[in-house]
């Protein structure tokens, strides 16, 4: 299963996972991660859409903050390139991954994920939280623990369906 987290400014160093919003959520998912159960992308403005973990390289150059109070207002037609190329990139994964999740605390994201969630119907795609948009609630152990519970039942009824 793919599981989408935001971006993060570590884009200019090549790699999500060196940021703190990501490491925590590794820290409650990693062995997940590590036994192949669970793949990882970030939804990111700079592409704009999905880049899956490690294909973050191509984007040092880029180091844009995707809060909707800062850029999202000032800029307003981005909000629909990013919904369109969301669904785009989701509709390909769908192809490659028995569900997509996604863990995202960012509002413009969390709405082009909704979209994607909405224009392809139910599953395969699962809205893991956190209940709100804000970095506590991202970092929240509880809300983290509900994430991993998710994955593992996702992981299982993938393994009781053959695959």
């Amino acid at each position: 299963m793919l599981l989408i987290l935001p971006c993060n400014r570590c884009v200019r160093y090549g790699d999500y996972s060196l940021c703190p919003n990501w490491r925590i959520v590794l820290q409650s998912i990693g062995d997940l991660v590590g036994a192949g159960l669970v793949s990882l992308a970030a939804i990111d403005t700079c592409k704009p859409g999905i880049v899956l973990w490690g294909e973050e390289e191509g984007l040092r150059w880029c180091d844009k903050y995707p809060s909707s109070e800062f850029y999202y207002k000032r800029e307003p037609w981005m909000l629909p390139i990013l919904k369109q190329a969301v669904l785009r990139d989701v509709r390909e994964l769908a192809t490659l991954y028995r569900s997509i999740v996604y863990y995202v605390n960012v509002k413009a994201y969390r709405e082009a994920l909704r979209n994607a969630e909405e224009a392809l119907g139910s599953p395969p795609i699962f809205n893991a939280g956190p209940p709100q948009a804000n970095p506590l609630s991202y970092r929240s152990r509880r809300n983290r623990g509900k994430l991993r519970r998710l994955l593992i039942h996702l992981s299982a009824d993938a393994m009781g369906k053959g695959g």
